[in-house]
């Protein structure tokens, strides 16, 4: 099993074992962590993205492992060496991903100072960065950000049908106790007069 899917797999066992994870919402904590680990596997990839096209400037960055690059720092780099690479397919994903800047550096930006995201938010951002991990290292090596994002979708169905039980629960509840009333005042309606 590779270190990356250790790392993962650790996290994800922490996150799932959280209190209140399992009633169907993402608690905060349960958030921080996934953030963290989309930041933390962006940074790898960005990281194997840039040493295989720009292994000197990486190096004279200060480089040398993916726990020294900074995500926010990595559209930086795009931009001052864009032009050293005439190789059209890099052009083309440097294009892709100079897109999603802002979603990505919200990315880190989350995870470092501990953003809440409400669901709409959080699945934006795990959107983003599968794209940008395919764009960088492909599609085998995005795997696990894949994984996490069905957990999160899973996770957020049983919370949607939690929610539905629970409405469709109280409904029939209101519906009870507004029948009984107009029912025993038709009793009263039949009853003969004394």
């Amino acid at each position: 099993m590779a270190q990356n899917d250790l790392l993962y797999a650790g996290v994800m066992e922490s996150i799932t074992s959280l209190r209140g994870f399992s009633a169907g919402y993402i608690p905060f904590r349960a958030q921080h962590q996934i953030l963290q680990v989309i930041q933390r596997q962006l940074e790898i990839h960005a990281f194997r993205f840039i040493q295989e096209w720009h292994l000197a400037e990486s190096l004279a960055a200060g480089w040398t492992c993916p726990e020294a690059l900074e995500l926010h720092k990595v559209f930086r780099f795009f931009r001052a060496h864009r032009e050293k690479v005439k190789d059209e397919c890099y052009q083309l994903t440097l294009r892709a991903l100079t897109r999603w800047r802002g979603v990505i550096t919200s990315i880190r930006h989350a995870a470092v100072h501990r953003i809440p995201q409400d669901r709409k938010s959080l699945l934006k951002l795990i959107r983003a960065a599968i794209k940008f991990s395919k764009c960088t290292v492909g599609l085998e090596d995005s795997e696990s950000l894949c994984r996490l994002q069905a957990l999160v979708k899973k996770v957020l169905s049983e919370f949607d049908q939690l929610t539905t039980q629970l409405k469709q629960k109280a409904t029939l509840q209101i519906s009870l106790c507004e029948a009984r009333p107009r029912h025993l005042s038709q009793r009263l309606i039949l009853l003969p007069e004394a």
